[in-house]
């Protein structure tokens, strides 16, 4: 039998990837490729999401007298099956909370770049299915099922690609990296600060809301204590965000970056201690202003 091949292009993963990509190719050219943690922030994830893009931009099914096989993108991750291993085949449609990507589902394993329909696999001496995403899969189905009726079954043990593990792990690379570089880049992003008519709010990560009337005094400082520990919160180069421990003060909120001053320093009645800044010293500046303004209105 001549190999026939199917082909689905992933379009809206594509542009869900290639919007992705665009976003922080921009941003890395508006912060000018500083050699500064953001923009090694921002080019990691630029790498991240062109991999991405070259692995989820289409699906091939390549079949033939004795296998079927796929890969995804420009094949850096697929996997092959003996077509005298499978039990069955058959179309099926995919329920929306499977998604798309490469993960787990009940009983086995979903590959799918775009849409709900795929194809079915079972094999004789596993209860593991394999689901392989397609807008052909009635026909990639029915053609199988065909060939399974013409081959003599040789071995009853499944056979997969060799480089099915090494495939895999690649892609559990690619996904635990694009994770990190979105907490990361999340991480990083300047704090902003929401005014509002009894209290103020700091946004982002670790981000929390202080009242006026609970803020004892506020001041700003040009230079941080030194912290000793970091017990719960987010630290990437210059950028402290969470709870730390300061050298001869204690505890502390921090949302701060290290390459901006001054600091606003902010003591709570109830002892606890926020340090925090923006993205630029007169940003810095002007909320500490206004925030000590609005706390000075409620005495």
């Amino acid at each position: 039998m001549e190999t026939k091949k199917f082909t689905q292009s992933g379009t809206f993963t594509g542009l869900i990837m290639s919007a992705f990509l665009i976003v922080f190719v921009i941003l890395l050219i508006k912060h000018d490729f500083i050699p500064d943690q953001e923009t090694y922030a921002y080019a990691l994830l630029v790498l991240i999401f062109s991999a991405c893009l070259l692995v989820f931009y289409k699906l091939t099914i390549i079949i033939d007298d004795t296998n079927i096989s796929f890969k995804l993108g420009i094949g850096i991750i697929g996997k092959s099956y003996e077509i005298a291993e499978i039990a069955s085949c058959k179309p099926v449609k995919n329920s929306f909370i499977y998604g798309l990507g490469i993960h787990k589902i009940p009983k086995g394993w979903l590959y799918n770049i775009s849409g709900f329909n795929a194809i079915e696999i079972t094999f004789k001496d596993t209860d593991k299915v394999v689901r392989i995403g397609t807008n052909k899969s009635k026909d990639i189905s029915e053609l199988i099922m065909r060939i399974k009726e013409t081959t003599q079954t040789i071995d009853e043990k499944p056979t997969y690609s060799p480089n099915s593990n090494s495939r895999s792990n690649f892609y559990g690379i690619c996904i635990t990296l694009t994770v990190i570089g979105l907490l990361c880049l999340y991480g990083y992003q300047s704090i902003k600060i929401d005014l509002k008519e009894d209290k103020f709010k700091i946004s982002g990560i670790y981000g929390s809301s202080i009242n006026y009337i609970d803020i004892e005094a506020i001041d700003t400082i040009s230079k941080m204590p030194r912290i000793e520990m970091r017990t719960n919160g987010f630290a990437l180069g210059k950028v402290c965000k969470g709870y730390f421990k300061l050298k001869d003060i204690g505890s502390a909120s921090l949302f701060i970056n290290f390459n901006v001053s001054p600091f606003v320093q902010l003591i709570q009645k109830n002892g606890n201690l926020t340090y925090f800044n923006l993205k630029y010293h007169q940003s810095t500046i002007e909320a500490f202003e206004k925030i000590k303004s609005r706390i000075n209105s409620t005495k």
